[in-house]
């Protein structure tokens, strides 16, 4: 029976992220800041609901914390134009949480695969320094966190760590794009739609994360 429940509740889970999303891109579309802030963070809420089901582990605490986080800088960033650094610390803290999340499942080095990670970050800083000013050194901060995030998803696979890491490099991969998206739109020049390409980007790269911590096999609570 509790079985059957939590096989029954996961679809419930699914509708309730599916319409926060499209309730929030609705707020968008009519520039409805309310109905926006309200919905944001639904998706994000419901994987760590989902990954905080059953006897968590200390991974699924680590990316649990990690979603957290990225509740709070959601709703953060939406809130208004003064509590954007706020938000963006609260992302510095997610990738931390995730970095430390990801360590405990593969700690190798694996120093050249960091390589291409570095090239990224470094090239998308290079791209958006004449723009930034007094925010060059939190971007900076922020570059290096993501990339660092990237290169130790990426280091889960080949690692033999189980719970598909392809899955979660790719929700790494979608989650950096999805940033750098952001970044180039709010410090570059604007980009037509560039807005509904890095929530979508956010939220499927969240997904493989989050993915990558939920065990239906996992004793529940």
């Amino acid at each position: 029976m509790a079985d059957a429940q939590r096989t029954r509740s996961v679809p419930i889970a699914a509708a309730v992220a599916v319409l926060g999303g499209l309730l929030f891109i609705v707020g968008r579309w009519l520039d409805l800041h309310e109905l926006r802030l309200v919905s944001k963070g639904l998706p994000v809420l419901v994987m760590i609901l989902l990954v905080r089901r059953g006897e968590p582990d200390r991974y699924s605490r680590w990316i649990a914390a990690g979603l957290a986080a990225s509740l709070a800088g959601d709703l953060l960033l939406e809130w208004s134009a003064d509590t954007f650094v706020a938000g963006v610390l609260a992302f510095l803290l997610a990738h931390v949480l995730y970095v430390a999340g990801f360590l405990r499942r593969a700690a190798q080095p694996r120093l050249l695969l960091a390589l291409p990670f570095v090239i990224w970050g470094g090239l998308v800083f290079a791209q958006l320094e004449p723009g930034l000013g007094a925010m060059r050194v939190p971007v900076a901060v922020y570059a290096v966190a993501l990339s660092v995030m990237g290169w130790r998803a990426a280091a889960l696979v080949g690692a033999d760590v189980g719970r598909e890491p392809w899955r979660t490099a790719a929700g790494a991969l979608l989650f950096m794009l999805s940033d750098t998206l952001l970044a180039l739109n709010k410090f570059g020049e604007p980009i037509a739609g560039a807005g509904y390409a890095v929530i979508l980007l956010y939220w499927f790269g969240q997904l493989g994360i989050a993915a990558s911590a939920w065990d239906p096999a996992r004793p529940r609570r």
